[in-house]
């Protein structure tokens, strides 16, 4: 999820692609999180009337994950009738069983002509 960065996608989308990058801070500073040192990468999205559904997402590239970079891809219209401000988060777990959440970030869904 880019910092600052506004997203727009359709409401009637099937096929986004949406991307992030594992990151932990500590003292201000960000560093990449290997994925493959991951058990599991949950991603929420809250739509604008508070409902939450969970996608599972997997490394991005070739490397692995050593990039931190994860994605999914929508398979349905999940904004579908939705329009307005979603919230976005990453669930990162650990396979010794701990547990990182990355920030809350906003995707800007538009309402499709139909």
């Amino acid at each position: 999820m880019a910092d600052g960065t506004v997203i727009t996608i359709s409401s009637e989308d099937v096929g986004t692609i949406i991307k992030g990058t594992a990151k932990t801070r500590t003292d201000g500073t960000d560093t990449v999180i290997d994925i493959n040192d991951l058990s599991s990468i949950t991603i929420y999205l809250r739509n604008p009337n508070g409902t939450v559904t969970t996608h599972t997402a997997t490394a991005t590239n070739v490397d692995g994950g050593t990039d931190g970079i994860w994605s999914f891809t929508t398979a349905s219209a999940i904004f579908s009738e939705e329009p307005g401000i979603w919230k976005i988060q990453a669930k990162y777990v650990y396979g010794g069983g701990n547990i990182f959440y990355s920030q809350i970030k906003n995707l800007t869904i538009g309402e499709a002509l139909l």
